[in-house]
């Protein structure tokens, strides 16, 4: 059994603080790295790292939690609320520090296996700056999303519940938007990353990672395939629990040039074997004799 952990990404989130009528300097926070990826064995206790940086000229007092979060929709809008277990799965070595003018902290947190919830668990590691009292700054809060798969999977039920993709194809690539769709009971089961088989028959295909999707949810992704096609194509693409397709005729890479030189160069052709036929049906025509009526 394995735990993979997912640093997705780094969202930002500056907190306004109004003082009356004299002027608002805005404290910023940096987060790093942008994606961390582990393995767990079960029960396995590992650390990791996050380096918070404050860029500004001022020292700042940042507090650090951990929340878990849940998608609320279709476009991937997260919600974050607190969860004890969470929490204790992913240990922070400080709640709080005082970072000075362009100081960075090395902020480990350990990942605890026997204490996250099994299957798959998403959290975020916050760091926020607390606003000066006679409000002269506003606060930062940046964070961190982390993804954990731990133990077996479990849930992973998605299928390509739609594809779209206009029948005439013309520029530098394929293009077709493809709906992702997370069959598993909410009720039971988190999200994940569903591993999408995208490509074009007969060229070929390819597995590409797709977004997160939670239960019940559906995402959507742009597909996109550079390349040299011509002709009648099949765009395919399938999940786990099922999959999706759609014809295509496509002119793209370098066809875009080469079929109207090709095009002109039939004119052309069929154009001098015309008047090659006419000269020739003209000569015959004066060759034959013509028998005087007696």
């Amino acid at each position: 059994m394995k735990c993979r952990l997912v640093l997705a990404s780094v969202v930002g989130v500056l907190i306004g603080v109004s003082g009356g009528t004299h002027s608002v300097q805005a404290v910023s926070l940096k987060v790093t790295p942008l994606e961390y990826r582990t393995t767990l064995r079960t029960g396995e206790k590992k650390k990791g790292f996050v380096d918070i940086a404050n860029p500004d000229t001022v020292a700042v007092t940042v507090t650090f939690t951990v929340q878990a979060f849940r998608q609320t929709d279709n476009n991937g809008s997260l919600q974050f609320y607190d969860d004890p277990h969470i929490a204790k799965g992913i240990q922070l070595d400080l709640d709080s520090v005082r970072l000075g003018p362009r100081e960075v902290i090395h902020l480990a947190f350990l990942l605890d296996g026997s204490v996250l919830p099994a299957g798959d668990t998403y959290a975020a590691i916050f760091a926020a700056s607390t606003p000066s009292s006679n409000g002269m700054a506003q606060a930062a809060r940046v964070g961190t999303l982390l993804s954990i798969q731990n133990g077996t999977p479990a849930g992973h039920e998605a299928k390509v519940s739609a594809l779209a993709a206009s029948f005439f194809q013309v520029g530098s690539e394929l293009t077709a938007t493809i709906d992702v769709m997370n069959q598993a009971d909410p009720a039971k089961y988190t999200g994940y990353y569903p591993k999408i088989v995208v490509g074009s028959v007969p060229y070929g295909q390819k597995t590409v990672e797709g977004p997160l999707v939670f239960a019940g949810r559906t995402r959507t992704i742009d597909y996109r395939q550079p390349g040299n096609y011509f002709g009648f194509l099949l765009i395919e693409a399938s999940a786990e629990g099922g999959s999706k397709s759609q014809v295509v005729f496509a002119i793209t890479g370098y066809w875009r040039w080469l079929m109207p030189i090709i095009a002109v160069a039939l004119i052309v052709i069929a154009l001098y074997v015309y008047n090659q036929r006419k000269k020739h049906r003209y000569r015959t025509h004066k060759k034959v004799t013509k028998i005087p009526v007696k």
